[in-house]
């Protein structure tokens, strides 16, 4: 049974291992699957952890971590972050069909995700048909605050900056919203690219190349009256793997928690200055997470992971116990 504690403090952290069948990810699986591994060793005892995995690839993580954080579960992708619900104890749900894939990939991801979903009688608060990417969803601990790139409105035509604004503080039930600039040449458009919470009123930031930076920086400036901005400096290599860009040296995809920042690190010479300016602005831990041979497809710690808090949190733990 989970404790008071872990139902008020704690988050639990979904991951999802690509399947060994899945040709796309072949040339990486053991990089994905040690990092998913090491993640889940350094999480336990933190916050919750569960490594969701088919049929056939949960054998290769046996003996990796603990039997109890493995869940079977046949789910297209390992960015689970983008088409999974958003705000941890919220769980809202919209539309994945990302203009940087074909439709009927998207389609195909999204269904196999629903379909679990449903098979375990999990729960969104909301389901809406505004396209957006769970990635492009930077929300503070608090829930009272969310950052998202302006691909939200190339993603929805009818939508306007001002709508697009009102829709959301509706649909995630948050007080303020910022919609930034996204950079150029990024592939996916995801404001977890760009900025992250440390604490809920500081936003680390991303230094990104002029006109671009002044103009994110009036935005959040003007959306978020009061809160601190930090820049952070960008040390992302100009590289991309199958189309995507790379996000390595992003330390700002880090999963912020109530009490934790698991922030990447790429074993790199930036990897100390990073965790040194992190714990200068926060009172959470940081917890580092090596990410250097899964950042380059174009993700890291942020985009590997989905948040959970309340319902349906106990009820993936019910699955485990059955």
């Amino acid at each position: 049974m989970l404790s008071k504690e872990t139902f008020t403090e704690k988050s639990l952290i979904v991951l999802c291992a690509p399947s060994v069948e899945n040709k796309y990810y072949a040339s990486k699986l053991i990089d994905i699957l040690d990092y998913m591994a090491n993640f889940a060793n350094l999480t336990i005892g933190k916050d919750e952890v569960i490594i969701l995995a088919d049929t056939d690839t949960l054998p290769l993580l046996k003996g990796k971590v603990p039997s109890n954080i493995l869940l079977e579960a046949d789910i297209d992708d390992i960015w689970i972050r983008d088409f999974s619900p958003v705000i941890p104890s919220k769980q809202i749900k919209f539309k994945y069909l990302p203009s940087y894939h074909h439709h009927s990939l998207s389609k195909r991801i999204d269904n196999s995700f629903e379909n679990w979903f449903a098979l375990n009688a999990l729960d969104y608060h909301v389901k809406s048909d505004i396209i957006l990417d769970g990635g492009n969803v930077v929300d503070n601990v608090a829930g009272t605050r969310v950052i998202v790139t302006d691909r939200i409105l190339r993603d929805n035509s009818t939508l306007t900056k001002s709508t697009a604004k009102d829709k959301l503080k509706e649909l995630l039930g948050v007080d303020e919203v910022a919609i930034i600039r996204e950079p150029f040449n990024d592939t996916t458009g995801h404001a977890d690219g760009l900025v992250m919470w440390p604490m809920n009123d500081k936003i680390f930031l991303l230094k990104v190349i002029e006109p671009i930076h002044t103009e994110i920086v009036q935005e959040l400036e003007s959306s978020f009256p009061g809160v601190q901005i930090i820049e952070i400096p960008d040390y992302i290599p100009t590289t991309t793997w199958k189309n995507f860009t790379s996000a390595s040296n992003c330390f700002v995809n880090s999963i912020v928690t109530d009490t934790y920042i698991y922030m990447p690190t790429f074993n790199d010479v930036y990897d100390i200055q990073m965790l040194e300016l992190f714990r200068s602005h926060t009172n959470k831990t940081i917890v580092p997470i090596p990410a250097e041979k899964v950042a380059m497809m174009g993700g890291s710690v942020r985009c590997l992971s989905w948040q959970i808090k309340g319902t349906n949190m106990i009820k993936i733990f019910q699955m485990i116990k059955e």
